[in-house]
């Protein structure tokens, strides 16, 4: 999930894939100590648009906004983060305490959070960690329905109106969307360096099978690297699923729909001949060793893939920006000795916007000051370059205008706006990434549309059944992708165990609503 970028220009309608509506006490949830100005149209200029957005930060009693989203810990955090506080302190009257959590313990950590009442401001959430519509069942977001016209006016300026149904839950809304572009590609990173080497071409590799010789080259050559980056905790249907055809509503849900299939039958993706072919060539992975022992379990592949001890990505999404962002991993710090290797054509669908999104915690202080700060990271550019990239002259030097260069032993470089605000805003981090403007909306443009665009499944009916089989899908997920569990063997068991905790009742309600969903066509 880590390499999306830039917002859609062209219309997007999208489907909700949702859990039970929050309950009605998080419709207080927009009160707050500072007056509400009404929303404005669409602003001329990102400073007319702040004043719009918010009071004059005179007006605002001193407030300290706390953030949670998953990420490296790096030792200038707090400097970075003092520098975005004096520019937040004079536009809303509010400092920032910025909480960088591990990508392998952020899931946990927020679970933990939502459990004590602790207090927090702005979260991320997604439909691979720290999901979005298990935490809205959980009342554990509030709903910004009202808020977000109120203090977000830049925030509904960059992202298309009709992106919105993919956020909402039986109508209300619990979550921001952050801009990036709305439909994934899928696709893997390859060192070129090691593609030469061995004599490969980046453009002979159309399948996962593709791979198999260049991946065995590797491993029989340089046995101290890994040939392929996997993780137990790898979302593959979000980032490959458009690649085998099969379209999913979220991870712990077994239900899919077959891309090409034009009555969207619903069906259980653990018994679809395409996840089953998969699953086969990840456990061929695993027995030639392409695949780490270790995959199921370990949490963090960044420190080995930036040692360079990684040839190929995991199953990622291919974007204009996802090369310069990843040389470091795969390409000796050089974008141009990446090569992006994309296995099918863009395609939109709810997960891909669901997949990156900011919510704000029904513990925060002030939910309206909250909105404020971020409606800034998408219209102040100076403010989400440091959350980016830092300091200028400490962890970046200016190339041209719009193109930086990282400093050598830099204590700062997020270099994740995907995760957070308007990625427009960002600087390029590499010649050779081509600039957001047509690139991403070129994307967009090129994308597949599914054919349940607009469609949002309420689980009200269905709540107890979602939460065992999730706890199936949790039980054998990990040891299936990586190759470690047997799919022959495994996969019957794990079906039966689907069927008993109510898997055929899941299917049947959302059967039942995509037919009538599309009934009201």
């Amino acid at each position: 999930m880590k390499n999306r970028s830039i917002k859609a220009l062209s219309p997007v309608i999208v489907s909700c894939v949702s859990l039970a509506m929050l309950l009605s006490a998080c419709g207080s949830s927009t009160n707050s100590s500072s007056p509400s100005p009404a929303a404005s149209s669409a602003p001329a200029s990102p400073a007319a648009s702040t004043a719009a957005a918010s009071p004059a930060a005179t007006e605002l009693k001193p407030y300290e906004i706390t953030w949670y989203l998953p990420q490296s810990v790096f030792p200038d955090a707090k400097l970075v983060q003092d520098a975005m506080s004096k520019i937040t302190k004079e536009k809303i009257n509010a400092t920032l305490n910025i909480q960088l959590v591990d990508w392998g313990t952020y899931d946990q950590k927020m679970q933990a959070i939502a459990a004590s009442g602790e207090k927090a401001d702005l979260i991320f959430t997604s439909n691979w960690t720290n999901d979005y519509l298990q935490n809205v069942n959980k009342g554990a977001f509030l709903d910004i329905t009202e808020l977000l016209p109120k203090y977000g006016p830049d925030i509904l300026k960059q992202v298309p109106p009709s992106a919105w149904d993919a956020a909402k839950v039986k109508g209300k809304l619990y979550g921001i969307i952050n801009t990036q572009v709305l439909a994934r590609t899928p696709g893997v990173l390859i060192n070129k360096t090691s593609l030469d080497k061995y004599g490969f071409k980046a453009d002979q590799f159309k399948t996962l099978a593709d791979l198999t010789p260049f991946f065995e080259k590797v491993k029989a050559s340089e046995p101290d690297k890994y040939p392929f980056s996997l993780k137990g905790d790898t979302d593959v249907m979000g980032n490959y699923g458009s690649a085998i055809g099969l379209e999913y509503f979220s991870q712990k849900n077994p239900g899919v729909v077959r891309i090409d299939d034009a009555s969207s039958k619903v069906v259980n993706l653990y018994e679809t001949r395409e996840f089953t072919a998969f699953l086969k060539q990840m456990r061929e992975w695993y027995s030639k060793g392409i695949i780490r022992k270790d995959a199921a379990t370990i949490k963090d592949t960044n420190s080995d893939e930036l040692a360079g001890k990684y040839v190929s990505s995991t199953f990622t999404v291919i974007n204009p920006d996802t090369a310069a962002n990843q040389a470091q991993k795969f390409g000796g710090g050089d974008a141009a000795n990446v090569a992006a290797i994309e296995f099918s054509k863009p395609y939109m669908s709810t997960g891909s916007i669901i997949a990156t999104m900011t919510a704000i915690s029904r513990t925060s202080k002030d939910p309206a000051r909250a909105m404020m700060f971020y409606n800034l990271m998408y219209s102040n550019a100076e403010l989400f370059n440091l959350m980016s990239y830092g300091i200028e002259g400490k962890h970046y030097t200016k190339v041209s205008d719009g193109l930086i260069k990282k400093m050598d032993n830099a204590g700062y470089w997020v270099d994740s706006g995907w995760e957070y605000g308007n990625m427009f805003n960002s600087y390029r981090t590499s010649a050779t990434q081509p600039k957001w403007f047509p690139a991403g909306p070129d994307k967009n443009a090129a994308a597949i549309p599914s054919n349940i665009l607009g469609f949002s499944f309420d689980p009200s009916n269905v709540k107890s059944e979602l939460a065992q089989t999730a706890s199936v899908v949790d039980e054998f997920y990990a040891g299936l992708i990586t190759g470690i569990a047997d799919p022959d063997t495994t996969l019957p068991v794990m079906n039966a165990k689907l069927k008993k905790a109510g898997l055929d009742n899941i299917l049947a309600e959302m059967q039942k609503q995509i037919d009538a969903w599309k009934a009201s066509k």
